[in-house]
């Protein structure tokens, strides 16, 4: 794996050691330049770091001073990342409000990862979220640009950065454990087969065991996962259905989300349920959407977001209803 965090970049020009070399050879931009072919003024501007070291000046350079041509090209590229990284850090200087718009939990369950020096940059929100700007996050997101099975926009949603957030840790989640494409007829068809055998799990799986202590929004350990549902998570998977539990937020109450991600049908569950038949029966209603409404749609419970086709909530609605009657919950 590569080590993203490695930084290469270096705070001055490569024409200071080009110039401390030559002061070492005792020779002077003059010099250079005639045994280069170039105007004085033109190596000038290569030591002051006015003109960039192109891959032939760096070849010429091996030639005069014995130091290889890739270094020179190195200390370049890694010179032009830190002008790169400087610029775009002024850039985003006055967007700390952006930042402090997002749930303090955030950084507290350590879903963006921060070192001290970056306390007051937005660079590990940015990356968390794989857009470049908060200019970017806003077209992705609230612009109707959001990339599930269909675009949709999270504009109208009471707290768009929680929710953003939210939906994002699962996609981050879902990428450490990558399943193979799937095909919509052949995994409503398994869906149908083990959909006795679904139930028969959630009959036996009622009631969370009373050692399973429900944990506050504040906990920053990682995703809490109980035997329940692992099991559920197990048995979905053997369909290609994805399932995860990830923690919300007070400010974005989510309960459930159904989509398709990279052609593989995801339910995202909320892991904090205080009740267990409100977990099986969000998780039963995001199922029917995986059987009767493919690919083409998103589903959020138990938030403000605005359907384009409220018949298909009903139709989960009763799906859900039906399996929690035939796995023996009360309703």
């Amino acid at each position: 794996m590569i080590n993203n965090d490695f930084k290469l970049w270096v705070e001055f020009p490569p024409g200071r050691d080009l110039a401390e070399k030559l002061e070492e050879m005792g020779l002077d931009a003059n010099d250079l330049a005639t045994r280069m072919g170039y105007t004085p003024k033109a190596v000038n501007d290569i030591l002051q770091g006015n003109c960039r070291i192109t891959p032939e000046v760096a070849v010429m350079l091996e030639m005069i001073t014995q130091i290889s041509a890739g270094y020179w090209l190195r200390s370049q590229i890694a010179y032009d990342e830190y002008v790169a990284r400087e610029k775009i850090k002024a850039s985003l200087s006055d967007q700390s409000l952006w930042r402090k718009s997002f749930p303090e939990e955030v950084n507290v369950r350590e879903w963006v990862r921060q070192t001290k020096d970056d306390e007051k940059s937005l660079m590990p929100l940015l990356k968390f979220f794989a857009v470049a700007s908060p200019k970017a996050w806003d077209g992705y997101y609230k612009d109707a640009k959001l990339k599930v099975a269909f675009r949709i926009s999270l504009a109208d949603v009471k707290d768009p950065y929680a929710t953003s957030a939210w939906i994002r840790r699962g996609e981050i989640l879902a990428d450490r454990d990558p399943m193979e494409k799937q095909e919509q007829i052949p995994v409503r068809k398994r869906l149908k087969a083990a959909l006795p055998e679904i139930i028969a799990f959630a009959a036996a799986n009622k009631v969370r065991p009373k050692s399973k202590k429900r944990i506050t929004y504040w906990t920053p350990e990682a995703e809490v996962v109980d035997d329940c549902m692992t099991g559920l998570q197990e048995l979905c998977r053997k369909i290609g259905i994805r399932v995860l539990f990830v923690q919300n937020f007070k400010c974005a109450p989510i309960h459930g989300m159904y989509r398709w991600y990279k052609d593989v049908p995801l339910i995202q569950l909320h892991d904090r349920f205080e009740k267990r038949a409100a977990m099986w029966f969000t998780f039963f209603h995001e199922l029917a959407h995986v059987l009767y409404h493919g690919k083409k749609g998103i589903c959020l419970q138990n938030i403000e977001i605005t359907h384009n086709y409220p018949e298909k909530e009903d139709e989960a609605n009763a799906f859900a209803q039906k399996c929690m009657v035939e796995a023996g919950f009360e309703l």
